[in-house]
């Protein structure tokens, strides 16, 4: 069997199936451990985020139930997948960047497979798939690595792929129920990471719905499929409901992770103010991830031209056909793109708050622009060469291959915001200078809390497990924080903790601890950011 073929038996068999893998697992590693602070690369990955959860899937090992014994707002998955990571290692972040590296090569894939789609030669898919991943994880919004957003990234992926297939190849026949239930098992896995991407499985079971109904004239199979579609989403709930339900914490995932999530964040505000507020924090964000943006309109510009070229009549009697540079695209296929875009958009801003990495899955849709681009480069190769496309991967196609890979590691080395921080060496970071306090201290199984901010990665170096539900000072409304502050006042207040660690500014009621430490961190990305930290140590008995 050829694996560079492009030719498949079926529609369902994809004969480079384990070389495209490999070549997406190369590409992947080479632009994680440039792009992602987790990489050994990095002193240490200190993005608070990142850190609460590593120190909420740690806890997991130990018996520690998430929502019940410690609160923090992501989905199980999410934990999950740290606690996989503090396997093997746990004062680290090697097994983060090691399922990095493994979350890239799987949104990568799926890139690959739209290109297939697209695409007409055996060699440009691979040779664009470099591109994809540059473009992608060097924007801002990738922001420091291993958020929810880039976890959650390969399942909208391969939820596109599945989509954009069926749209280009199959409508107007209905969409198989198995394919159905993987969408469904998609948008399930996107749920238990962070529900905020749901609106593009949204509109993908939608337009799914309303192609049967309009394009196969099947209204029973439109209402079967939904069914099936929440099947495969429910799913995805098993096993979590195995999980909580063994250890009493049902109600307590609800509370936190369905209502906590959307009554602490969301902004009360009329319609007119929650667009404006949409429409602020979408051109920022475009502002800040230009790259991904002019790529993104490349795509839709090319789309939008090849759609309204389906409606102008060729002559058939042309040597050169239309074709050769512009993309057939049906109706039905640009809706499906249009819908998925913007109802994933518009779910991820409707909140009315927005942070530097909420936008990263709408980074998915560069693929479009990568697409356009690599089809005209084919349409120009064929002009200058009538006797088509290779039916294989030859020597100089590997070869640009190899090149193409170079030229984007070393274009995300050059534009990915966080390189600057390689320059930061262990010795120098004051997380480093706290642990070696914290550990030289002489006492046995030391009690940390963290206050005024999210986890600063003490947890971590010292590899401690929290004492307090609120281990970490969480963004909640007004009336929540006052709870989350009044209950770890009576940590410190009682002196149940050892150290209190602060961040920006002073710990207060701490009237039985000691500063024994305080060091400014100057952002090496932003110079005029500047983080300051406080340690308290207990005063002696």
């Amino acid at each position: 069997m050829n694996i560079n073929s492009k030719k498949y038996d079926t529609p369902d068999e994809r004969r480079d199936g384990l070389f495209s893998f490999v070549w997406c697992l190369i590409t992947g590693a080479v632009i994680m451990t440039i792009c992602s602070r987790s990489s050994f690369l990095y002193a240490f990955n200190i993005w608070d985020d990142s850190n609460s959860y590593f120190t909420v899937g740690k806890s997991m090992l130990s018996g520690m139930v998430p929502y019940r014994d410690l609160f923090d707002q992501k989905g199980i998955f999410q934990y999950s997948i740290y606690m996989l990571a503090s396997l093997i290692s746990r004062t680290t972040f090697l097994g983060v960047y090691i399922i990095e590296i493994l979350a890239c090569t799987m949104a990568l894939k799926a890139a690959f497979r739209i290109m297939q789609v697209y695409l007409r030669s055996v060699s440009m898919p691979y040779i664009l798939t470099p591109v994809v991943g540059m473009i992608v994880y060097t924007s801002r919004c990738f922001y420091w690595g291993g958020s929810a957003e880039e976890f959650l990234f390969p399942f909208i992926m391969w939820g596109m792929y599945i989509s954009i297939r069926h749209f280009k190849e199959n409508y107007p026949e209905p969409m198989r129920y198995k394919r159905v239930l993987v969408g469904g098992i998609l948008a399930g896995c996107v749920f238990h990471i962070k529900f905020n991407s749901l609106g593009f499985f949204f509109a993908w079971m939608a337009m799914v719905f309303f192609a049967d109904i309009i394009g196969a004239k099947a209204v029973k199979k439109a209402f079967v499929s939904c069914v099936v579609f929440l099947g495969g989403m429910a799913i995805t709930f098993i096993p979590g409901l195995v999980y909580f339900g063994m250890n009493n914490a049902i109600v307590d995932w609800g509370r936190v992770y369905i209502y906590e999530n959307v009554f602490g964040y969301s902004k009360k505000l009329s319609f007119a103010e929650r667009m404006a507020v949409i429409y602020d924090k979408m051109t920022d964000h475009i502002y800040d991830n230009k790259l991904v943006y002019l790529t993104i309109f490349i795509g839709a510009l090319y789309f939008t031209v090849a759609l309204v070229f389906s409606f102008i009549p060729e002559d058939k009697y042309k040597l050169i056909k239309r074709d050769i540079v512009v993309i057939p695209v049906k109706v039905a296929e640009y809706v499906n793109i249009a819908m998925l875009l913007g109802f994933l958009t518009l779910i991820i801003f409707i909140g009315g708050v927005s942070i530097t990495y909420y936008p990263f899955p709408i980074n998915g849709f560069t693929v479009f622009g990568v697409t356009a681009i690599g089809y005209l480069l084919e349409g120009l190769y064929l002009k200058l060469n009538r006797d088509g496309f290779k039916d294989e991967l030859t020597g100089l196609t590997s070869a640009v291959m190899v090149l193409m890979l170079l030229v984007a590691g070393i274009t995300a080395y050059n534009i990915s915001p966080n390189v600057s921080y390689m320059k930061i060496a262990k010795n120098d970071l004051w997380l480093y200078h706290f642990r070696d306090h914290v550990l030289s201290s002489g006492i046995e199984n030391p009690k940390i809390i963290n206050e005024n901010g999210f986890d600063a990665g003490l947890y971590t170096v010292t590899d401690t497990l929290p004492v307090c539900y609120y281990f970490q000072t969480q963004t909640v409304n007004e009336e929540h924080m006052q709870k989350v502050l009044e209950e770890q006042k009576r940590f410190t207040h009682e002196k149940i903790v050892d150290f209190v660690i602060s961040v920006n500014k002073p710990a207060e009621g701490v009237d039985d601890y000691d500063l024994v430490l305080q060091e400014d961190f100057i952002d090496p990305w932003d110079p005029n950011q500047t983080a300051t930290y406080y340690l308290y140590q207990k005063k002696a008995e």
